[in-house]
């Protein structure tokens, strides 16, 4: 009895360090996936917004998630981890926009495209709150304290140019 409950422990304190390194594996390979994630979950936001412009642009988390899955399935597999996230990343990009455009009207195409264009930028730091103002209010403003140095170059252009 005394061997069997020695046996026992040994076999648990065994699969105590066992279960200690799957536990680091995967939260490594969890990290590994983290930018897929989160471009997902912007792609995710993006969509969800669409509901501002026409309650009738509403699309539920399954269905984006099994269209996620659907992108993991088809998409080209690759060993390597980065090769893998950049080849899902872009296929799963362009599934949810074809499957997007399909439902919306003519008239929200392209700013749908814009929204998903600024919200992956913003994401990737590529463009700030500022630029993203000017792009929302056309560049209005004050006056311009910079004088225009080219006469071929409309003030209005030039107005807007600084401001950005």
């Amino acid at each position: 009895k005394q061997w069997y409950q020695r046996r026992v422990a040994i076999t648990a304190g065994e699969k105590q360090e066992i279960a200690a390194e799957t536990e680091i594996k995967i939260n490594k390979t969890r990290q590994e996936y983290l930018p897929i994630a989160i471009h997902s979950s912007v792609l995710f936001f993006t969509i969800s917004d669409l509901a501002a412009i026409d309650p009738m642009y509403q699309y539920s988390l399954p269905w984006f998630i099994n269209l996620f899955i659907n992108a993991i399935d088809n998409s080209e597999p690759n060993e390597d981890i980065q090769k893998r996230l950049v080849i899902l990343r872009e296929y799963f990009t362009e599934l949810l926009y074809r499957n997007i455009c399909r439902s919306l009207f003519e008239k929200d195409k392209l700013l749908f495209s814009f929204l998903m264009c600024c919200n992956i930028l913003k994401n990737k730091q590529m463009m700030n709150d500022d630029e993203w103002g000017f792009l929302l209010t056309g560049g209005v403003g004050l006056d311009n304290p910079h004088k225009n140095p080219y006469s071929w170059l409309p003030i209005k252009a030039w107005d807007e140019m600084t401001r950005l």
